[in-house]
């Protein structure tokens, strides 16, 4: 696969991730909050932010070790929610802290389900060949 066909793959994926997670959040607080109104350009910043943390995804393909690729992925990720945050002028405090963590975990959970599903599968065709 081409770099640039990897390169928005992962764009693709981490702004399909983050416009879940803008539209739970969204979902959860309208109850509290009332009638929204979003504005595109907040929208937009989700999206390009969201989908530059799907960049960061690069790091598991390099030759670091899965621990040190994980916390530079965390950082980075921190730092384009952070920029996210700001740009939307929407509050950082322990409550958005709090979610951007569990949201991580939960990210993280989900994406190690796949892959290790996708490896038992490719697994059962080896050994289907091999049987």
């Amino acid at each position: 696969m081409k770099i640039w066909q990897k390169a928005l793959d992962y764009f693709v994926t981490g702004m399909g991730f983050g416009a879940i997670i803008y539209l739970v959040i969204l979902g959860v607080t309208y109850e509290n909050i009332g009638d929204l109104r979003v504005p595109l350009n907040s929208v937009f910043i989700v999206f390009v932010c969201s989908g530059l943390i799907g960049e960061l995804s690069f790091l598991f393909e390099t030759t670091l070790s899965y621990f040190w690729a994980l916390i530079l992925h965390l950082i980075g990720t921190f730092v384009l929610f952070s920029i996210m945050m700001l740009l939307n002028h929407w509050l950082i405090n322990w409550q958005t802290l709090l979610i951007f963590v569990i949201t991580y975990a939960i990210i993280w959970l989900i994406i190690r389900l796949i892959q290790e599903k996708d490896i038992r599968r490719i697994n059962r065709q080896i050994k289907k060949r091999n049987g």
